[in-house]
């Protein structure tokens, strides 16, 4: 066994324990004790005494960042719409990076800037403004600033700011409609992004080109390199030059956690360079990791650090043994390097964005030469624009050329066979492609000839076959003749799906969008795929909150929807105006919903309850205009209460009747959920859609009055999706956790 650098297992230690500090882990002593035991019974034990202590700083340092975030805008911004006082950090288009001002907090948010929006950097806002906190990994505070409307004070930039909004405007007048494909390449500003073309980008396998990641740093560095050169710098100071600069481009974008940490791997090994030290590789990986960890505690959540990790590491074993077994011929090195980084990253790419795309190992042959000659196209008539206008208009020329050839190979990709299929992102997705890492570092594992690698292959195909005929995976909804009521798992939101004892679908609402995560995308379509659905009857939407309609625009790309009704009142928000967009480019027909209007399908009858045509409380709260919808089979009956609170259920309390399952309004709201309405309705069972937030929900107030109402509670943040299966005189629900059956008469 070799042994590893004693700065990489520090750096890896470190980081494990910086992750315990993070994630709150209970019982940190007997963690300590338990890794010391390990450390002692490992052969080479004497390699591992330097992890313990790192170990323990890294808790340390968690714990102290934890406690330290509780002062953050993020975490501390009061929800509701408010007026606030922001700087805008990046120029305002799309979403960008703003600084409270006049708040006794600290740290930048992400603001959701208006359509029509164009604020330059450094620009001092007097804002309206509602906040959005999301779920990140290791619960670190996030989520966004929606605005709404905005006046300008004043503006003061800074020169970096000064130069952050020179960049964007000359992006959007050389390039035009592809400006935001350039903000992405340049500047790591994704906000502008036509949504069809970003996921064109996840599907084919090729999201990382619009990173900056460490294959944007080495390329800066060869041409400052160079330029540095040709000014007959001598080799030493010219590669610490580079080096520096590119430290300086990652201080530009804000310290993004995978670009400064290929900038500080470049500097320490033009340093060792210069000094004339021998240096390993992975000792120089260690000292960058080290460094962003102990700087940045969060970074370690940083998905695009890990990936850029993950995926020089799978580069640099895949090419070593194949230089080694197959030759060292471009094609080889290319193929072998793609598909390690592939398989090295595959099992975080699906925990995070639900998704691998096998295709990439071939688009990445073309993708990644194609961005080298791109990248100097967009670059040069950034910097020479204001100098030299025409020069950069006719490079800008060539550039846009090979930015459309860029989209051209994103969008045929995405619709190869290969692509990516979008899936719930998590562990379980993750899981598969775990086996395949292990199973490839199997395979590879030793000096291993190429007969040797080809027969442990065999072995690992041959389980692999054995595994599916044995362990066949099940659906969900049975093709039975009975309701099916889905609710779906979708974090802090509401969607759930409707099976009519006849095969026909029902939507109601859709999860949440923000933060790279779209639960249409990411749940509700794959699971219809599962299912072989391939057409929604009914998309019923109970209001136009993003975390209730923000994955409707991605079911809507994918799966056909014959009707579409939602109480019908405008709210200014992206996600709901990306859904009407969506309900208008495919001709889907749209009704307002009110109450009083009744259907029936396959033997189920529906009934809304609400809102009333004459409503004199609409739009007074959005949530109390919420569709609530009533449905009944034989002998049971289901009542979904959107978010729905207080208000709403004493304007229907006069059509109220019982009902054996309630989808609890307003996630569990302490505002929802009434003593009053339990007694009316009198449910058994109660689903609360849930998942990580900064609202309290669902409150202890209505977990109590549900209590003292002797209903069974479960919860989509500790059951997953939860099952509802009736065939009208009996029902079922079921999670992970738990499952209980009950009779329709109470």
């Amino acid at each position: 066994m070799t042994r590893p650098p004693p700065i990489l297992l520090i750096a890896i230690s470190y980081g494990a324990g910086l992750a315990t500090g993070l994630a709150r882990f209970p019982d940190l002593p007997l963690i300590i004790a338990v890794l010391f035991l390990i450390a002692v019974v490992l052969q080479h034990g004497e390699w591992w005494w330097p992890a313990l202590p790192a170990i323990a700083a890294g808790i340390v340092a968690g714990s102290l960042a934890r406690t330290g975030s509780a002062q953050w805008c993020a975490a501390r911004l009061p929800l509701g719409e408010q007026r606030y006082t922001v700087r805008s950090v990046d120029p305002g288009e799309g979403t960008g990076r703003v600084l409270m001002t006049g708040l006794r907090c600290t740290g930048v948010v992400t603001a959701w800037w208006p359509p029509s929006a164009e604020v330059p950097a450094g620009a001092t806002l007097r804002v309206t403004a509602r906040w959005a906190p999301t779920d990140r990994a290791l619960g670190r505070p996030a989520g966004l600033l929606l605005i709404n409307t905005l006046d300008s004070i004043r503006v003061t930039p800074t020169a970096v700011e000064r130069t952050r909004t020179a960049m964007a405007r000359s992006a959007r007048a050389l390039f035009g409609p592809r400006a935001p494909l350039v903000d992405a390449l340049v500047g790591g500003w994704r906000g502008e992004i036509d949504p069809d073309l970003r996921g064109a980008f996840a599907s084919a396998g090729l999201m990382h080109l619009l990173a900056i990641s460490g294959f944007h740093i080495v390329w800066l560095a060869g041409w400052v390199l160079l330029i540095l050169r040709l000014c007959r710098v001598e080799r030493h100071p010219a590669e610490c030059g580079a080096a520096i600069a590119v430290l300086g481009y990652a201080a530009f974008l804000g310290w993004p956690a995978a670009a400064t940490r290929a900038a500080i791997l470049l500097l320490a090994a033009a340093f060792c360079r210069w000094r004339q030290r021998q240096v390993r590789g992975a000792a120089l990986v260690g000292v960058s990791i080290a460094t962003v960890l102990i700087t940045d505690p969060w970074a370690i959540s940083d998905a695009g650090a890990w990936l850029s990790v993950l995926g020089l590491s799978g580069v640099v074993a895949a090419v070593r043994w194949s230089d080694r077994t197959l030759g060292p011929a471009w094609w080889i090195r290319s193929l072998s390097g793609s598909t390690g980084a592939l398989i090295a990253t595959a099992p975080l790419t699906a925990a995070v964005f639900g998704q691998v795309a096998p295709i990439g190992l071939v688009l990445n042959l073309v993708g990644m030469p194609l961005l080298l000659a791109i990248l100097p196209a967009v670059f040069a008539p950034l910097v020479l624009h204001a100098a030299l206008p025409s020069i950069a208009a006719a490079i800008a020329a060539s550039g846009n050329g090979l930015l459309a050839l860029l989209e051209l190979l994103v969008r045929i990709g995405a619709r190869a066979p290969g692509a990516g299929v979008p899936g719930a992102d998590g562990a379980r997705t993750a899981l598969p492609w775990l086996a395949v890492l292990l199973a490839a570092g199997w395979v590879i594992h030793g000096r291993t000839t190429l007969g040797e690698a080809v027969r442990r292959c065999g072995w690992i195909v041959t389980a692999a076959l054995c595994f599916t005929v044995i362990v066949k995976p099940g659906r969900l909804v049975a093709d039975d003749h009975r309701l099916t009521l889905l609710f779906l798992d979708v974090g802090q939101g509401d969607a759930a799906l409707i099976r009519t004892p006849g095969g026909h679908w029902i939507e109601v609402d859709a999860g949440p969008v923000g933060e790279g995560r779209d639960a249409g995308r990411r749940v509700v379509v794959p699971l219809l795929t599962r299912q072989g659905v391939d057409r929604i009857d009914l998309f019923v939407l109970s209001h136009a909150h993003r975390d209730h309609v923000g994955g409707g625009a991605a079911v809507l790309a994918q799966v056909p929807v014959s009707l579409a009704i939602e109480p019908g009142e405008l709210f200014a928000d992206s996600a709901y105006d990306d859904w009407l967009a969506a309900l208008a480019a495919h001709h889907t027909r749209w009704r307002a919903a009110r109450a009083g209007v009744t259907w029936a399908l396959d033997g189920v009858s529906f009934r809304i309850l609400h809102p009333p045509t004459p409503w004199a409380r609409e739009g007074e709260d959005l949530n109390e205009d919420s569709v609530v919808l009533e449905l009944s089979y034989g002998d049971f009956r289901a009542l979904l209460m959107g978010d729905a609170g207080f208000v709403a259920e004493s304007a229907m309390a006069a059509g109220l009747r019982s009902a054996n399952v309630l989808k609890v309004g307003h996630h569990g709201s302490r505002t929802a959920s009434s003593a009053g309405f339990l007694a009316a309705v009198h449910p058994q069972a109660a689903i609360v859609s849930v998942g990580r937030n900064g609202y309290g929900h669902p409150s202890p107030e209505a977990l109590d009055r549900l209590g003292a109402a002797q209903v069974a509670v479960w919860r989509t943040d500790r059951e997953g999706t939860v099952t509802v299966s009736t065939d009208g005189r009996t029902f079922t629900v079921k999670g992970v956790r738990a499952a209980a059956v009950f009779g329709t008469s109470h």
